[in-house]
């Protein structure tokens, strides 16, 4: 699986195909888990990043149905957003 965030946010899966998730913030959660990618980024990082203007909208509950729309989307990949002490990660290689 590889990945595009400069211009379009993109997915191009094993067999080839493109995609772009759905909706803006899971485009900007995707762009932020992957510039720190195999890391994992706090959801207070994730919420500045992501609700940067509309501080009402910076919820843990808003950043949690984010990565709920991510999981769905990344849901036929090998991929999962996963959750630790440390906040939120893909476990993906910098290279894809």
């Amino acid at each position: 699986m590889r990945f595009g965030i400069l211009g379009t946010t993109e997915v191009t899966g094993a067999d080839g195909r493109v995609g772009s998730p759905r909706g803006p913030g899971v485009r900007a959660l995707l762009a932020v888990l992957l510039l720190n990618a195999g890391r994992s980024v706090s959801a207070d990082r994730l919420i500045a990043a992501l609700y940067e203007v509309d501080s009402d909208a910076g919820s843990p509950a808003s950043l949690q149905a984010q990565v709920s729309r991510l999981r769905r989307e990344l849901r036929d990949s090998d991929l999962d957003v996963g959750h630790g002490p440390g906040g939120y990660r893909l476990d993906i290689d910098a290279a894809d």
